[in-house]
């Protein structure tokens, strides 16, 4: 159970609030970040899936089928990430917000753009 909350450990060692600047700029960071990692994991999945056009039957199906795999890992658990999400999303993780889910589902379906 002390795991669960060992993210408000870490407002205790910089000593400040929810409101502290340093916090809010370090949650802000992360969110751009978190911002970035679903851009690439998008571009990812869609190119894996118009590459997928140009090979055999055979390995365009395992492809398609393997699409998912090897992207970013997810975080939670982290205590980094727990205060983030518990500050800037109600604990909520945008990593897995209906919104992003749908664009990973159009993306392995080939609609999504992507640069090739």
């Amino acid at each position: 159970m002390a795991d669960k909350f060992a993210y408000y450990d870490l407002l205790d060692e910089v000593n400040c609030a929810d409101s502290c600047e340093a916090v809010i700029a370090l949650c802000e960071l992360i969110d751009k970040l978190v911002a970035d990692v679903e851009s690439l994991e998008l571009e990812c999945i869609s190119t894996r899936y118009h590459l997928s056009q140009y090979l055999d039957e055979t390995r365009a199906e395992a492809l398609r089928m393997d699409i998912l795999s090897n992207l970013a890992p997810r975080y939670s658990g982290e205590p980094a990430y727990e205060l983030f999400k518990a500050l800037m999303y109600n604990g909520g993780d945008p990593m897995e917000f209906h919104e992003h889910l749908v664009k990973v589902q159009r993306a392995c379906n080939g609609d999504w753009p992507c640069l090739l």
